[in-house]
C-alpha cells in the first residue's frame, strides 16, 4: 500500500510567485502613496492661524469691531420627569473691545460702541439657524445685542448680566438665556456678526 507517491506530482507553477510578488509590489507602493498624499493633505491645514483655513477646520475670526471676541457658551441642566436635558442656557462674551466705535489702540483694533451683534446657533450639518429660545411662545433663532452706554442691551428672549469694564478695550458679558430651547448636544457652532 503506497501512502505517497511523489513522483508523478506536478512541478509548481512559477507564474503563482511572479504573481504574489507583483501583489506585494503594488501593496508597499499604495501604503507609500498614502504616508506621502498624507503628509502632504496635513501640511496643507492650516487651524485658524494663517488668513484662510482649508478643509473647513479651525476657527476663523472676522468681526468688524473687534477680533479679539471670545465667546464660551455653557448649559443647564433642566430636570424634568419626562425629558431631562442640558440646554444652551448663557454665553459668556469676553474680549469685547467697548471703546467708542472708531477709536483704535496700538494694534489696529477698532472699538464696538454703538454696533449691534448679531448671535445665532447651528447644528453640524443645517444651514438653518437653530432655535435658541422661546419668548411668549414664539420660536427665537437670533439675538442681537446692543453696545451702547455702560450696559449692553439685548432682544427678547435674553438677558445681559456679569457686565464688566463695559467702556474698556477688554469689556465682558454674559447674554442670557430666559427659557433655553436648543439642547446642548444639538449646537455645534456659534456665529457672531456686528454691525451698525
Amino acid at each position: 500500500m503506497e501512502i505517497l507517491k511523489f513522483e508523478n506530482a506536478p512541478a509548481p507553477r512559477k507564474t503563482a510567485s511572479k504573481k504574489s510578488n507583483l501583489k506585494s509590489l503594488a501593496g508597499l507602493a499604495t501604503v507609500a502613496a498614502v504616508a506621502v498624499l498624507g503628509s502632504t493633505l496635513a501640511a496643507n491645514i492650516s487651524l485658524g492661524t494663517g488668513s484662510a483655513i482649508e478643509f473647513g477646520q479651525g476657527v476663523q475670526v472676522a468681526t468688524a469691531c473687534d477680533p479679539s471676541i471670545t465667546l464660551s457658551p455653557r448649559a443647564n441642566f433642566v430636570n424634568s420627569s419626562t425629558n431631562p436635558q442640558f440646554f444652551l442656557s448663557t454665553i459668556g462674551f469676553t474680549g469685547v473691545d467697548g471703546r467708542a466705535a472708531g477709536s483704535t489702540d496700538i494694534s489696529g483694533a477698532t472699538g464696538c460702541q454703538g454696533r449691534i451683534f448679531t448671535l445665532n446657533a447651528y447644528g453640524d450639518v443645517s444651514a438653518t439657524p437653530l432655535q435658541i429660545a422661546t419668548n411668549s411662545s414664539t420660536a427665537v433663532s437670533v439675538a442681537t445685542i446692543a453696545i451702547n452706554g455702560s450696559t449692553p442691551t439685548t432682544s427678547a428672549g435674553f438677558v445681559i448680566g456679569n457686565t464688566a469694564n463695559l467702556a474698556a478695550a477688554t469689556s465682558s458679558f454674559d447674554l442670557g438665556i430666559t427659557t433655553p430651547s436648543a439642547t446642548a448636544g444639538a449646537v455645534f457652532k456659534i456665529t457672531l456678526q456686528s454691525g451698525n
